[in-house]
């Protein structure tokens, strides 16, 4: 049994070792065997060798690094001003290294910098467009989730609330108000007391000193028209005959030259205006002195009923001649 074993045991070792020499008799024959089944291949992979030292890879690492080694060949080979100032401070080279070093990164770390700035900038319109989208899908999605969640309320949380709702707007453009303007505003006084608020400029004078009057200044225009004579009957008074009657001549002032002017193309008009109102007066009027002022009165308000442009600012009395 022991003989079995062993036996065995030696086949399985000789077999393992078979296997090992076969599988490294293949490795070291496998140029030959490639040469037996495909020579054209063979040819091929003897055309491959070591790296030809005249065709060197390019290796950009090798080239664009800078050592200060270099920065201190160009010194010590120079021969101007780096060359004198080398003998007097050898620590130059050190210092231009790092001056150079430094200009390098902050040059290639500007170049990054305006790269990415550029395609930010080129990317921002569709970013923007896409982040709209997305808090517009997240707000939609809210909205959705929201009127899902209403809809399995009762009627009375419903009900609820909306009253909430509201109740809380209200609130809000109560306290708005109240910040404002008050609950309730103040008075307004629908009377004006003084011109003074609302004027643009106010001037201070004094009432004892020399003034002027706006309206019969010498410097502005007068605007007077002489009427023609008016003869008419007057009503009787106690003091009169059975046949009183007046003959006047009235200034009329305007306040611009075109009621003046209306006034002498409507002169026939007026003038009869002027009359029927005349008839209206009594004896004892027009023959005293508070009368004729009532009757030029009476005649102004007349007149400005029927003017268009502007109107009379008063009447004068030229002559009065009063018949008994």
């Amino acid at each position: 049994m022991a003989d079995t074993e062993n036996t065995t045991k030696g086949e399985d070792t000789s077999s393992e070792s078979a296997e090992d020499l076969e599988g490294s008799l293949s490795l070291d024959d496998l140029d030959s065997a490639i040469a037996q089944e495909d020579p054209e291949f063979a040819a091929s992979l003897d055309g491959i060798g070591p790296d030809d030292p005249k065709h060197v890879i390019y290796e950009e690492g090798i080239e664009l690094e800078y050592r200060p080694e270099d920065e201190l060949k160009l010194w010590t080979e120079s021969t101007g001003w780096r060359a004198k100032a080398i003998k007097i401070f050898p620590f130059l080279p050190r210092i231009s290294y790092f001056i150079k070093m430094k200009r390098t990164v902050a040059r290639f770390a500007w170049q990054k910098w305006k790269a990415k700035a550029r395609e930010s900038i080129k990317s921002a319109p569709k970013n923007f467009l896409a982040w709209i989208k997305a808090q517009l899908a997240a707000f939609k999605g809210k909205i959705g989730e929201g009127l899902g969640v209403f809809k399995t309320y009762s009627l009375v949380k419903k009900l609820g609330f909306v009253g909430l709702v509201l109740v809380t707007g209200a609130a809000i453009f109560l306290g708005y108000r109240i910040g404002t303007k008050g609950l309730i505003g103040p008075d307004e006084n629908l009377f004006v007391g003084s011109l003074a608020e609302w004027s643009q400029g106010q001037y201070i004078y004094d009432p004892a000193a020399q003034q002027e009057s706006f309206y019969e200044s010498t410097r502005t225009s007068q605007n007077v028209l002489l009427l023609r004579k008016l003869v008419a009957n007057l009503k009787r008074s106690a003091n009169s005959g059975d046949n009183p009657m007046g003959a006047f001549e009235f200034y009329v002032e305007g306040t611009v030259s075109e009621v003046v002017i209306e006034i002498k193309d409507r002169e026939s008009e007026i003038e009869d205006l002027f009359l029927r109102t005349i008839e209206e007066t009594t004896f004892d009027q027009a023959a005293s002195g508070e009368g004729k002022r009532l009757l030029c009165d009476r005649l102004r308000k007349e007149v400005n009923k029927v003017l268009t442009t502007g109107f009379v600012r008063r009447i004068f009395i030229k002559n009065a001649i009063i018949k008994p």
